[in-house]
């Protein structure tokens, strides 16, 4: 072949060819060839194109992984820098090559693979997302049916027995033994135990159904509302609240009102055994985020147990020890998330323990 045919081919081969594709060097990234189609594409002249290195040209600082030295082609996919500044998604092969006595890449560039792929990333994210917004409302039509039937069809029965346990023992009492009457208050209380199980569950359906009206709150004022109702229901209790002033929030009102009832509430209950108990409301304010908390002097209990502590009716004390439901904590932590925070808690047993929240 002469030289003459050797240029001709070159050119019809590289200069000319359709498609965009240029020649660097494989160690210091810097051009060292370019064709016209790849011209077009990146919106440069070819003086000023082969001022380029890599770094001017990948907007998001492409590397190649373990391809330097390798014979094998590598495609990427990512968004290269145009001389107008504007940015654009495409698919790249990487040949490792000897350019005119030069360690390059020959890099081929597939616009339109690079535009397809991005569609059908877009498409398959979008049927995804359907899909799952299908299960959410399917889901949530099953949780309001749930809702329903335990509102409606279990707390009849309930009240029958409960009902019907009480009658036997006003209308029967003088022909029944001691043990008779025991049984018959053992069935009452379980089914009014099984009636405030309900009720929680209920309490906790709303909250993952309710929709959010946020605003501005006083968590201060709320605990304190709060702090004088837990007073005013055991006015022989000696209880010393220290409750932080001028705290407020953006969220849902009535949410952030029940979310300060259960943690005060349990912070109430679980002091009760101390003689002078000591219950504090607060918040800590770092650069980070805002951290609440509230904390008691109360029984505490083993961090060992802390990862249970969100579980529905999941305690770890007795029921013969502390009532409840073993459902507050779970709405606590779903209101939380409601609101995009976490919660958390400390503690040791015998130490009182404390819980942080962020919303």
């Amino acid at each position: 072949m002469t030289l003459q045919e050797s240029e001709t081919s070159y050119r019809e081969l590289f200069l000319g060819n359709p498609q965009p594709m240029w020649v660097c060097h494989r160690e210091t990234g810097r051009m060292l060839e370019v064709n016209e189609a790849a011209l077009r594409l990146y919106g440069y002249r070819r003086n000023e194109f082969l001022e380029l290195c890599l770094r001017h040209l990948l907007a998001q600082g492409e590397r190649l992984n373990g391809a330097a030295g390798s014979a094998d082609d590598l495609t990427c996919t990512g968004s290269h820098l145009k001389r107008d500044g504007s940015a654009a998604e495409l698919e790249t092969t990487w040949h490792s090559c000897d350019f005119q006595g030069n360690p390059a890449y020959l890099v081929l560039i597939s616009v339109e693979s690079a535009a397809g792929r991005k569609l059908e990333r877009d498409a398959e994210l979008e049927r995804r997302v359907a899909e799952r917004n299908g299960q959410l409302e399917a889901a949530q039509r099953e949780l309001e049916t749930f809702s329903y039937s335990i509102s409606h069809d279990l707390q009849a029965p309930l009240r029958h027995i409960n009902g019907f346990s009480q009658a036997l023992l006003d209308d029967y009492a003088q022909t029944l033994d001691q043990q008779a009457q025991e049984y018959l208050t053992r069935i009452s209380q379980a089914a009014s135990k099984m009636s405030q199980l309900i009720e929680a569950i209920q309490q906790l359906s709303r909250v993952t159904r309710s929709e959010l009206s946020p605003q501005q709150v006083s968590l201060s004022v709320a605990a304190q509302v709060i702090a004088l109702e837990l007073k005013r229901a055991a006015p022989q209790r000696q209880v010393e609240f220290v409750l932080a002033e001028g705290v407020s929030v953006e969220a849902d009102p009535r949410l952030a009102r029940q979310l300060l009832e259960i943690l005060i509430g349990n912070a109430w209950k679980f002091s009760s055994k101390e003689e002078e108990a000591r219950i504090e409301f607060g918040v800590l304010k770092s650069d980070a985020e805002t951290l609440y908390f509230v904390r008691d002097n109360g029984v505490g209990f083993d961090m060992a147990y802390a990862e249970k502590l969100f579980s529905i009716f999941h305690r770890l004390h007795r029921a013969d020890e502390f009532e409840g439901t073993g459902v507050g904590l779970a709405i606590a932590h779903r209101i939380v998330s409601r609101h995009g925070g976490r919660i958390w808690a400390e503690s040791a047993p015998g130490r009182g323990a404390t819980f942080y929240f962020t919303l």
